[in-house]
This record gives C-alpha cells, structure tokens and sequence, in this order.
C-alpha cells in the first residue's frame, strides 16, 4: 500500500508542478507556429522591391485569444504603391486580423510625422446591410 501511495503522490507532485509550465510551453509554440504562418502569408503577399526597401513587418499574436496583429512600417517608401498593396494585403489576411500601417503620405496630403492607420475588415454581414 505504501508503494501505491508514493506512486500516486509522485504522479500528483509532477502533475501539479510539471503540468502549467507543459501548457504555458504549448500555448507560446502554438502561438509562435500562428505568427511565423501569418509573417510568411503577409511576406508572400509582398513584392520583391517592397522586401528589398526600407519596409518592416512585425506579426504578434495572443497567447490564449485567436488575435492577431500586423504591423507594416513603410518608412519613407514611395507610397502610392506600397499604399496599394497594403489596401490588397487587407482584403487578404482573415477578417480576426488587425492591420496597422506606418507611413509618411506624399502628395497634396504631405504631413511632416508619420501616419499610423489601424484597418479592421469589417463582417460581411455588415457590409450587405450598409449597402
């Protein structure tokens, strides 16, 4: 009987101890498995001379909720068709991502900081009954 009881306070002792460090260890590899998808989904999307610019992206995604956030810093980048492609990767990426876009507009609309625009895509339901 005492074999059996040591046997069983061993199995309670690594459960308790070994168990939330096993699943904070799963959770953070599911969570880095989401974000390295995501960054190769958003790079693929991206033309060549983007990659080769001054152009950074930055995936982050959490722990326990499907959220996902990416960020395009676009630096001094020509804009009109980097702006284009950004518009493009939005109605790409799954609707439970955030798009968030770093830049500087040219144009008649040139400011002197850097613009940050947040795009959400919006449910198609929404979008039926707005229309």
């Amino acid at each position: 009987m005492t074999i059996l009881a040591n046997v069983l306070s061993l199995v309670v002792a690594c459960l308790v101890g070994v168990g939330p460090i096993a699943l904070l260890a799963a959770l953070q590899n599911r969570r880095d498995r989401r974000a390295t998808a995501l960054l190769h989904r958003v790079a693929a999307e991206l033309p060549a001379e983007a990659l080769r610019s001054d152009l950074t992206v930055d995936v982050t995604c959490g722990l326990l909720s499907r959220s996902a956030t990416v960020r395009l810093d676009l630096g001094r980048a020509p804009s009109t068709r980097i702006w284009e492609m950004a518009a493009r990767l939005r109605r790409d990426l799954p609707e439970w991502v955030h798009l968030e876009v770093d830049g500087y507009l040219d144009g008649p609309q040139t400011v002197t900081r850097p613009v940050r625009l947040t795009v959400d895509s919006s449910p198609p339901a929404l979008l039926r009954r707005a229309a």
